[in-house]
């Protein structure tokens, strides 16, 4: 098979310019096609496994975008980093948090790595990347031991900027476990909206 250049540009082109090397291969690309285009700079590599095409412009998505890529789709960006993507509360993350169904280890220290098992209601596509809903995330942060302040906070914004709607999270929390509906109940009545 040929190498696609033309197919591999296009793709990276949606993955805001990353290209892991698994879809080079099955776009015929060979290990020796892929350290040509890295010698000549077109494309570049910081990450084993994964390269980017020099000309497409950074973004502040790059990193989520990169790991979406690397991860094959299998982990979901969730949690803290959902938040902040999001627009709710802030929270500062030091990490970039994602879920996924799988037992991965985390390629690099900067990420931490949830394990769950996520349904394709609670998680939307924005680009390349896959983020859980705000509900969701609202969700895992009640059961991920943010202070209840930060949980107000998040729910308080969510609501503000239309992200969230109160009847809608408080139905979310009929199958939630005791606590997290608690916190999530808290976090509704301090904003006025139960």
């Amino acid at each position: 098979m040929a190498p696609d250049y033309e197919a591999l540009e296009q793709l990276a082109l949606r993955q805001c310019g990353f290209v892991a090397t698994d879809q080079a291969s099955a776009l015929g690309l060979t290990a020796g096609d892929v350290n040509s285009l890295l010698e000549s700079g077109t494309w570049i590599s910081d990450c084993p496994g994964l390269f980017r095409l020099d000309s497409v412009r950074h973004t502040a998505l790059d990193e989520f975008a990169k790991w979406c890529t690397w991860f094959a789709g299998r982990a979901t960006v969730s949690h803290y980093s959902a938040a902040e993507l999001h627009g709710l509360g802030h929270l500062q993350p030091r990490f970039l948090h994602f879920s996924t169904e799988m037992p991965i280890t985390a390629p690099v220290r900067q990420l931490a790595l949830h394990r769950c098992i996520l349904t394709e209601s609670e998680c939307e596509q924005i680009g390349p990347i896959r983020i859980t809903t705000p509900v969701r995330t609202v969700l895992d942060l009640a059961a991920g031991g943010i202070s209840q302040e930060l949980l107000d906070e998040v729910v308080s914004d969510g609501l503000a900027i239309g992200r969230l709607d109160a009847r809608e999270l408080y139905l979310s929390c009929e199958n939630a476990a005791i606590d997290v509906a608690v916190r999530v109940e808290l976090a509704l009545v301090a904003n006025r909206s139960l």
